[in-house]
């Protein structure tokens, strides 16, 4: 009886991982048609019509996951649009119908289809068609990677300056009287007070402290996607470790002021590096956030957000600059702030990355 117990406690666990990998790796998307037919009713017409409209929106609920790609990828998939189209069974299942409707007088039939798009097969075709993944194992792409950490270790508030104004008027008033001996007279003074003026507050000063342990993470992070993407990545830093130390102070003292990474010393990084062959670089730097508790289990939270990144392609004349991306954040948890951190920046350069890579990919250039 037990073997037969944890038998159907194995075949149990088999079927909700294998429902859990279908819900991971493929999307449900709804799309809907509505085909007209012409002449008198028949049901070999409505047949023929709702074979027509099922199959347009199918075609319709793959096309508006596509719709939601993110741009690179999007633009990526247009270049192979006709081969995706032209297999498209082999990307998607679509045959469940959510809404039909039949409309005698209107010659027209209406449906509702419910599509599961294979989101991997459909990533693995477009990282294929990249310039990158295209290239031969000689030929790929290396990459310099100079990357900073900084963590918030304060910030002085200041308090609102107010600046009175007061405006004294001055009056004299006369009572006058008239006696047997002439004219007497008695002053009074009055004094009239108007305060106002305008409040001014200065600016926060965040103050900043870079870490070193944590840029190799990120670093780590990163280079485990750019991998698997099919570029070399090399550390920048070693790339131009002669003139390392003077980069580096530069870059810190910037970054721990709440600046970014010079432009001059970037230049002078691209320089080096272009005559090292080195096809991209990437600059970037990261906040990682004072670590919090969670009021519900007790662990600790860190954030950790992407302040920019930048890449360039380096190669003959002057380096061109591929774009920037910014705003990746990732919240980490854990029983220690430090296991917190960690998984956050784990998220965060791998999140990177991939946004990185799928830009490069976008522009179809090598």
């Amino acid at each position: 009886m037990k073997v037969v117990s944890n038998f159907k406690n194995i075949l149990f666990g088999l079927i909700v991982l294998f429902v859990f990998e279908s819900a991971v790796h493929s999307f449900e998307s709804r799309g809907a048609n509505t085909t007209s037919f012409e002449g008198v009713y028949t049901k070999k017409k409505v047949k023929e019509a709702l074979d027509i409209a099922k199959k347009k929106a199918c075609l319709n609920a793959f096309k508006k996951y596509v719709q939601g790609l993110e741009e690179s990828k999007r633009m990526i998939f247009e270049s192979i649009n006709d081969q995706i189209f032209n297999n498209i069974n082999e990307y998607m299942a679509c045959e469940t119908v959510v809404e039909e409707s039949i409309d005698k007088k209107g010659k027209k039939v209406s449906v509702v289809m419910k599509a599961n798009i294979d989101v991997t097969r459909l990533d693995i075709e477009i990282k294929k068609s990249s310039k990158v993944f295209d290239s031969s194992s000689g030929e790929k792409s290396s990459l310099a990677m100079i990357f900073f950490s900084r963590t918030i270790v304060g910030q002085r508030e200041f308090e609102e300056k107010v600046t009175d104004v007061e405006q004294k008027t001055k009056s004299i008033e006369v009572d006058e009287q008239e006696t047997e001996t002439g004219i007497s007279s008695e002053s009074t003074q009055t004094n009239a007070t108007t305060t106002g003026g305008s409040t001014v507050k200065k600016a926060n000063v965040t103050q900043y402290k870079v870490d070193d342990n944590d840029s190799i993470k990120l670093e780590a992070g990163m280079k485990e996607i750019f991998t698997k993407a099919r570029f070399e990545p090399r550390s920048g830093k070693r790339a131009v470790r002669k003139n390392w130390k003077k980069f580096k102070n530069e870059i810190i003292e910037s970054l721990e002021s709440g600046g970014g990474i010079p432009e001059e010393v970037r230049w002078d990084i691209e320089d080096i590096l272009m005559d090292k062959n080195i096809n991209y670089v990437v600059f970037a730097y990261f906040d990682v956030g004072v670590a919090e508790t969670d009021s519900v289990t007790g662990n600790k939270m860190v954030n950790v957000a992407l302040s920019i990144a930048e890449i360039t392609r380096l190669g003959d004349g002057d380096p061109v600059s591929l774009g920037t991306i910014s705003g990746v954040q990732n919240r980490g948890k854990g029983a220690d702030s430090e296991i917190a951190k960690n998984n956050a920046i784990s998220l965060t350069a791998k999140a990177t990355a991939k946004k990185l890579v799928a830009l490069i990919n976008s522009k179809g250039i090598n």
